[in-house]
């Protein structure tokens, strides 16, 4: 019995010092997650997640999902106030606005690009298609300079990052941060670190969903070279690949040709929708049914000048689904039979 009260006695100590240890380790951790800003709390869930997911090795999409999530949301809630701050001055509005100006310049350059190869002709004859192929194209431009804008983060955060560890010794703490901002080291660490994920994870997304393919004609060229030089890898003696002797490299680049097939192919595809959507624009809604040149029925126009009509032909030979002619226009008004 007395041995019985021990252990109960005993038992009962422990559980205290156990339940106190805890209640401290809770009142420490409340006082760290009150400490620290929104940001630092989505980089902390962030990098909590990144090891969870390294030791359990955790392979689920929407797991990945969420915590390049919280890392985003951290790096927006830093980055938003300070572009605000800089579209507020009249020098930072300058510069927002000239940088715009120039994305705009490319994104129209690239949309007359994509009007012509369609129609072979130049697009300021077709202001509304050159518009709408503007408005295809805004997704592309928008992930591109979303990417620009990480990188362009990236090197300021690396710039930042070198310039703590040099002043760290004079007793610097900290640059541009409000006085109660701790942990501005490891902050600027975890920053990088996650503004280089969230970059990568939406230049592969961007890939995958074909928006990169405005910018992959050179890239496109050099997968078809990559493919078939696996395709033509020799064989050994043994009948077996070379490539077989290494697993492990093997499995590194197949797995990478596979990624970037699957992307190259997904920017066909996506390109081809640009394509037809576009074709069908043009003929639905930019080219004329009737006009005063002659053109075959079941044909519609575009007169680029009083000499010159752009006929377009529904037709299933071409896999935008429409042939285009330049034909000369064949009208009474100048002294041309509409008789061909």
């Amino acid at each position: 019995m007395e041995t019985a009260n021990e252990i109960r006695s005993v038992y009962g100590k422990v559980k205290k010092q156990l339940n106190r240890l805890l209640l401290k380790r809770r009142i420490g951790f409340l006082r760290f997650w009150v400490s620290i800003t929104f940001a630092q709390r989505c980089y902390f869930l962030a990098t909590g997640m990144l090891l969870l997911q390294l030791f359990f090795s955790i392979e689920s999409r929407l797991f990945e999902v969420i915590m390049f999530g919280f890392a985003l949301a951290g790096i927006v809630s830093e980055t938003w106030p300070k572009f605000m701050s800089l579209w507020n001055s009249l020098p930072g509005k300058a510069i927002i606005l000239f940088v715009y100006a120039v994305i705009a310049n490319f994104a129209l350059a690239s949309a007359s690009g994509l009007v012509n190869s369609i129609t072979g002709v130049s697009a300021g004859a077709l202001p509304y298609s050159h518009n709408f192929a503007l408005i295809l194209m805004v997704p592309s431009w928008f992930f591109v300079t979303t990417l620009m804008a990480l990188v362009g983060g990236m090197l300021v955060i690396f710039v930042y990052v070198f310039f703590l560890l040099l002043l760290k010794p004079f007793g610097v703490q900290r640059l541009w941060h409000q006085p109660g901002y701790r942990y501005v080291l490891s902050t600027a660490v975890a920053r990088f670190v996650w503004t280089l994920g969230v970059a990568l994870q939406l230049g592969v997304l961007a890939g995958q969903v074909g928006l990169l393919s405005e910018f992959s004609n050179e890239s496109a060229n050099a997968l078809i070279t990559i493919e078939n030089e696996i395709e033509a890898q020799p064989e050994n003696g043994e009948g077996k690949p070379i490539d077989e002797q290494e697993d492990e490299t093997s499995e590194l680049e197949e797995d990478l040709t596979a990624l970037l097939t699957d992307a190259k192919q997904k920017s066909i595809r996506y390109k081809k929708t640009q394509r037809q959507a576009l074709a069908s624009f043009i003929y639905e809604f930019e080219a004329d049914s009737r006009s005063r040149c002659a053109h075959p029925e079941g044909t519609r126009v575009i007169e680029l000048n009083d000499y010159e009509i752009l006929q377009i032909e529904p037709t299933q030979e071409d896999d935008i689904g429409y042939a285009y002619t330049v034909v000369p226009c064949r009208s009474a008004a100048i002294g041309i039979s509409v008789n061909p």
